[in-house]
């Protein structure tokens, strides 16, 4: 081995040494330093709920890439100058990382007006805010650059800062709890999901070893009391919560609550006989028609949306256009008619009516379901434990069932605002239909294990549609 190459790995193994005699990450922390300086990552960001040992972290990583990496000029950033004071600095967790003996061994001095710590390679770490962000173009950042709460920096700051990594092509950190889906740090993960040079975490609080079970869940009750479960989910499951509203289902999530349509078929058709199958209709002539379909199973309570239909087009949104699609949706998830209960908005006597004539031998059982306004309240928060359980999936084809559930919220009263909830509310009547009251001895299905119990039979089929309605124009639109 060349001897200065040796003579490098020595001095580098005695930094790492010093370093963990002072500060050993936790094994959440552990993916993230890899990716740093392992993985050789460029952009690594990470939204992470509180208490979760991000600050500890990103000082060691600071110090690491100072002293590994001679003459770099590195930088932690918070929102506000004032912050990142409180934050790191007046209470030493930044310079005073290092005890005394190997702060002698490695700092050369240690400015507090400026927040800058210089090291004996040339390499120093400042502190700033990301307030001044027009002061930031003037940056040298050719080491390791810190965003700490990056969700709340204001975006011309990484404009104005990011090209200063250029020179090196220089690593960034950018750290915090969740945001809104609209500010630097969800933009910044984001983007490292998705590029080569990235790596995106989601850290939840109980990753630290050193926040107890018991404390997690009493602030979990405490929540729950105050009807602000969104807030937990924020600040200790580290999920996203929209900005400005107060949302009725921020649980949801597509990446848990979402699969692709062929494999949810796939495997329902091959364990027919466990589910139960339901059409829920919200009819409307006058704005929006929506239909869902869903599958119930019998045993685990695991409910699956797997189709809709949403026409708010007037002209197309008749009972007479929307049956035959119906019917070729029952089709292709399940041909036994006796499978099925179907069940409307009981209001609506006028869409019994037409069943009655245009449909008279209509294939499935049909009930009016009530609409349970008393009882909603009990039934959204129903809904919510559903979600938060994992007990409902979305095929990916109801992109608008999603949307409605997504963007459900109450008003600045804290009441339900009635509006975009057709599909939430065949949900309900359908949820009703099911006798689905509790999720007591529920248990989520995993759709990736192959299911091998059964096959669809295809002599079990029903399919004495009422003659003629192949021709009727079944086109809709978005």
């Amino acid at each position: 081995m060349d001897s200065e190459l040796e003579k490098k790995l020595l001095y580098t193994s005695s930094i790492l040494s010093d370093l963990h005699s002072v500060w050993r990450p936790h094994k959440g922390q552990v993916a993230i330093g890899r990716a740093l300086f392992s993985g050789e990552k460029k952009e690594v960001v990470l939204e992470c709920g509180r208490k979760f040992g991000k600050t500890d972290a990103l000082c060691y990583s600071l110090y690491r890439w100072a002293l590994t990496n001679p003459g770099t000029f590195n930088y932690y950033f918070a929102p506000y100058k004032d912050q990142i004071k409180d934050l790191v600095w007046a209470n030493g967790r930044l310079p005073e990382f290092l005890p005394n003996i190997l702060a002698k061994k490695y700092i050369r001095s240690i400015n507090n007006t400026e927040m800058r710590i210089v090291f004996k390679n040339g390499s120093y770490i400042r502190c700033d805010g990301s307030d001044n962000y027009e002061k930031s173009r003037g940056y040298s950042a050719t080491g390791l650059t810190v965003y700490d709460e990056a969700k709340d920096f204001h975006m011309a700051f990484h404009e104005a800062f990011d090209p200063n990594r250029a020179i090196t092509d220089a690593p960034l950190m950018a750290v915090g709890t969740p945001g809104h889906g609209n500010d630097l740090l969800s933009k910044l993960w984001d983007q490292a999901n998705v590029s080569k040079s990235g790596a995106a975490f989601r850290m939840e609080t109980s990753l630290n070893p050193f926040i107890s079970a018991e404390f997690l869940a009493r602030k979990e009750q405490e929540h729950r009391d105050r009807d602000e479960y969104d807030v937990f989910l924020l600040e200790y499951k580290a999920q996203r919560i929209k900005l400005g509203t107060k949302f009725v289902f921020p649980m949801l999530d597509k990446t848990k609550h979402m699969r692709p349509h062929d494999e949810l078929i796939e495997y329902i058709k091959a364990s027919r006989k466990d589910f139960d199958f339901y059409t829920g209709y919200d009819p409307g002539s006058a704005k929006c028609f929506a239909v869902g379909f869903f599958a119930v199973h019998r045993f685990n309570k695991h409910i699956v949306q797997l189709d809709e239909i949403y026409i708010n087009k007037l002209g197309k949104n008749s009972t007479r256009q929307i049956i035959p699609i119906c019917m070729d949706k029952w089709d292709e998830i399940n041909r036994v008619s006796d499978d099925w209960q179907d069940c409307y908005d009981y209001a609506a006597a006028w869409f019994a009516s037409e069943i009655a004539y245009e449909y008279p031998d209509y294939p499935h059982a049909l009930f009016p379901c009530q609409k349970d306004m008393k009882n909603k309240e009990v039934k959204l928060s129903l809904m919510k434990d559903i979600l938060l359980n994992g007990l409902f999936t979305f095929s990916d084809r109801c992109v608008k069932s999603f949307w409605e559930w997504e963007n459900y919220k109450l008003n600045e009263n804290g009441k339900v605002e009635k509006e975009n909830d057709h599909i939430l509310d065949l949900t309900r009547y359908v949820l009703n239909l099911a006798n689905y009251y509790t999720i007591a001895d529920a248990k989520p299905i995993d759709f990736k294990v192959k299911y091998e119990k059964g096959t669809f039979e295809e002599d079990e089929i029903r399919r004495n549609p009422k003659e003629g309605y192949g021709s009727y124009d079944v086109s809709y639109g978005d």
